[in-house]
């Protein structure tokens, strides 16, 4: 296995097959920020702004920058930062999920997912930059897109008759990834205690002690729920939610928990793999019961990417080299089915179980460059490692 040449792959198709897609097709140079809908041809479909969308390809973008040097990256990447500056937010500070072309609120949004990314995209171009606005608005919008967070699950608890509340990993995620890329803008005190609570809420709420796997979603005040969601085992966000905590247990000096994590992505890599047809599952249900929706078999690029990642991290934990056979199977699997070969280039987002594409569109609501970017980069960087070693 001659992982260099792996690492050079994923760089080098970053900056020939997928990049250019969005710098040709991607900018809105007229209002700003980014066009999120656009057809395989680069045909803009809608013309709405999704915030969170924004940050992710902001700090994307920067991180491409940090690799290359490349003027143009910056310049992309401070594109979606500045947008955000102005039009993320309304002048009380409630987020928005989508705005219109000139930055109009049109959705505000339920959950801080959008104000992780912005965090995220503003610690990263302060780095770059060294713009104090970026900074001021990345610790701002974090100290308070926890606190309201905390206050609406509180709310949840107690609110008796107000139906079902669930709560989703993805969104614990999204802040231990803005906590971690904002942590040289926290005083080292504020840092650590929202890091405690980040990884308190991962290992007592999502953590199911009785299966002994994290679920994706439950009880405002932890636990499992015994329905379609609460029995749902998404292999995507328990991989995501590995990468994005990984770095927080090292610099919190959490080795025990940080290991449990990577038993459980081994876990992981044998139960929700589809022998089959190959590819993880979107999601399984934890009693084993059939899925209630056909997208639950479907196979999508950001899930197979986060895995990709994440077993290179189980196996640096735990030395299993296993993991390193899982790595290669879905390495092999990604770049057969997902990489588009068309002049245009870019990745398939959406596949059936058999392996078939599901729909043209390059830029979606829910698919930009960031899952392919951040993972390929990180990958390549965990392989320049186990190369050295």
């Amino acid at each position: 296995m001659n992982l260099s040449v792996y690492a050079q792959q994923y760089r080098q198709d970053l900056l020939q097959r997928l990049v250019p897609f969005w710098t040709e097709f991607s900018l809105d140079t007229l209002h700003g920020g980014y066009i999120c809908v656009i057809s395989g041809k680069g045909e803009a479909i809608t013309f709405d702004k999704w915030i969170k969308w924004h940050g992710e390809q902001a700090w994307a973008f920067g991180k491409l920058y940090q690799l290359t040097q490349h003027a143009d990256f910056l310049q992309y990447a401070l594109q979606g930062a500045d947008f955000l500056l102005h039009f993320g937010a309304d002048t009380k500070d409630n987020w928005w999920e989508i705005v219109d072309c000139t930055g109009r609120g049109v959705l505000v949004t339920s959950d801080a997912g959008a104000e992780a990314a912005a965090v995220a995209a503003w610690s990263l171009a302060h780095e770059l930059t060294g713009e104090e606005a970026y900074a001021e608005s990345a610790k701002k919008t974090l100290v308070k897109a926890v606190r309201r967070r905390e206050k609406g699950l509180q709310k949840q608890s107690e609110a008796i008759f107000s139906g079902r509340q669930l709560k989703n990993i993805g969104e614990l995620s999204a802040l231990a990834k803005a906590l971690m890329a904002s942590q040289k803008l926290m005083g080292e005190k504020t840092f650590r205690e929202k890091g405690e609570a980040l990884l308190y809420e991962l290992t007592k709420h999502f953590w199911e002690p009785r299966a002994n796997i994290v679920l994706e979603n439950v009880f405002p005040e932890g636990g499992y729920s015994d329905c379609l969601l609460g029995r749902r085992i998404h292999p995507g966000r328990v991989f995501e939610a590995f990468n994005a905590f990984y770095e927080l247990t090292k610099v919190l000096n959490k080795r025990r928990i940080r290991q449990q994590l990577a038993q459980h992505i081994s876990h992981l890599a044998d139960t929700t793999w589809d022998d089959a047809y190959g590819g993880y599952f979107h999601w399984l249900d934890v009693k084993s019961l059939p899925a209630s929706e056909p997208e639950a078999y479907y196979k999508y690029a950001w899930v197979q990417l986060e895995a990709g990642t994440a077993l290179l991290r189980a196996y640096q934990v735990l030395q299993d080299r296993t993991l390193l056979k899982h790595w290669q199977r879905v390495n092999d699997y990604l770049w057969q089915h997902f990489r588009d070969n068309s002049k245009e280039g870019e990745w398939v987002g959406v596949l059936s179980r058999h392996g078939e594409p599901l729909f043209t569109l390059k830029a979606t609501p829910e698919k930009n460059a960031y899952y392919p970017i951040k993972n390929l980069l990180e990958s390549a960087d965990l392989l320049d490692i186990l190369i050295d070693k």
